[in-house]
């Protein structure tokens, strides 16, 4: 799989002790995107700060997140 310079990078994760994310910074073409994520209800939700250009582009990294942390389970 080859990486573009336009895709979006990941360029820090900071993880919980439970080793789930709490943050990310997330670049991308139009700019950073900073993610954190919440505990609603017993659901782990992200919310993004950017611009909308950049937080759509940053969508694929950020469930990329995920998943890692998910199959480290």
């Amino acid at each position: 799989m080859s990486t573009r310079s336009n895709d979006p990078r990941i360029r820090s994760i900071h993880l919980n002790r439970w080793e789930r994310p709490l943050r990310a910074t997330v670049w991308t073409r139009f700019g950073m995107v900073k993610v954190v994520w919440r505990d609603l209800h017993g659901e782990s939700c992200w919310f993004s700060s950017g611009r909308l250009e950049a937080k759509r582009e940053a969508v694929p990294a950020i469930e990329h997140v995920e998943q890692m942390c998910q199959s480290m389970h």
